[in-house]
């Protein structure tokens, strides 16, 4: 997968920027607050999923601009596809998104059909954060191979949302404690597909990040990678749900209605599970130092890549931001050779920061707008 074309325009602080990008190897340099994030956070937009910076759509508009557009063209394993996607100020419906000119009204679609990996210093919250950080993580990558994972994925929230409203409406006396379990049954088989998805995914994941960190350390340290389920504990889960599954996560929140009742909220489920980091038996989060959890979050985010290059047989595209300037040449190479099959867009301050020599093209970014070196 790789992009032929791209163009923003009222995107933040992009003004009429228009590239045609290297299909592997594409760098953008510039100073800071030019605009080198905001380019790949409107490429990241194309996947129709929530900024990796965590902004929230209305911040798109750029500060003076009643509008934005963004238009990409790219190519998968079997032709070339086209996605727009535009907002207008003021407008109740003020977005637009077509996909090889159908509009839709939804960013699922472009889930479908463009897939990136996007890198960037704040991925060390993959380490330090909340856990809601790695289900979040978990979810998205497990539903790039899976992509009809993901109605699942937005249905058990709902269902979640819904039955802690009824537990809210118990204790106000609108509604009967009998009327929680109403949405038990659909909870429990939803969630318990999510459960597998998740088991599943991080059954493939953790012998590629075990291969790559003792790479990265020289094999002098050993990564390891599990699921903490919060509803089946150490069972080894199957990589798809049964009825059997789905009774026992329903009698679980059928048994914990009281404690429910008394928190105002559902307690036990999904929601909970974590993913479980470990540098040689101990928790990265509490006793890793600075760089082992930067390597850690980096190895998750070079296995995400390498395993979905591996499942679809076609590659994503990868956007590294502002990450390389602060690696050594082992870590960069180490990188390099996982996505040299890949189409790539890195972002730095300073050219010589990058310690390999990568052929494709270069572009300057100065006060929102796009330059190609020659």
């Amino acid at each position: 997968m790789y992009i032929t074309h791209f163009s923003a325009d009222g995107f933040r602080n992009l003004h009429a920027v228009r590239m045609q990008p290297d299909p592997r190897f594409n760098l953008i340099i510039g100073d800071n607050a030019q605009g080198k994030t905001n380019l790949l956070d409107a490429i990241w937009l194309m996947t129709g999923c929530r900024n990796f910076h965590g902004a929230r759509e209305r911040h798109y508009l750029g500060f003076d601009a009643d509008f934005f557009v963004c238009d990409m063209k790219f190519h998968d394993d079997r032709r070339e596809q086209r996605i727009s996607y535009s907002m207008q100020r003021g407008l109740q419906k003020n977005r637009k998104i077509s996909i090889n000119g159908v509009d839709t009204s939804k960013t699922g679609g472009l889930f479908e059909h463009f897939h990136c990996v996007a890198f960037s210093p704040c991925d060390v919250d993959l380490v330090n954060g909340a856990p809601e950080k790695r289900r979040a993580f978990m979810d998205l990558c497990a539903c790039q191979l899976h992509p009809v994972s993901m109605t699942d994925v937005n249905r058990a929230a709902l269902l979640l949302a819904q039955r802690n409203a009824c537990i809210q409406n118990v204790l106000k006396g609108r509604m009967r404690r009998e009327d929680i379990t109403m949405w038990d049954n659909q909870l429990a088989m939803t969630a318990a597909r999510i459960a597998c998805m998740r088991a599943s995914y991080i059954r493939s994941i953790s012998p590629i990040c075990k291969a790559l960190y003792s790479v990265m350390t020289g094999g002098n340290e050993q990564l390891s990678v599990s699921l903490r389920s919060a509803v089946y504990g150490e069972t080894e889960l199957p990589d798809r749900a049964t009825k059997d599954l789905a009774a026992v996560y329903e009698q679980r929140l059928r048994a914990h209605i009281d404690e429910d009742l008394r928190l105002g909220y559902t307690k036990n489920g999904i929601h909970r599970d974590d993913m479980i980091l470990e540098i040689d038996g101990n928790a990265v989060s509490l006793f890793g130092s600075q760089g082992q959890r930067k390597s850690t979050a980096l190895v998750l985010k070079l296995a995400q890549a390498h395993l979905y290059n591996q499942k679809m047989q076609r590659s994503p595209v990868v956007l590294l931001d502002d990450v390389m300037g602060e690696l050594d040449e082992r870590r960069q190479r180490l990188i390099y050779d996982m996505v040299s099959d890949m189409q790539v867009f890195i972002t730095l301050c300073h050219p010589s920061s990058l310690k390999l020599d990568c052929r494709g093209k270069i572009f300057s970014m100065q006060q929102g707008q796009l330059t190609e070196q020659v």
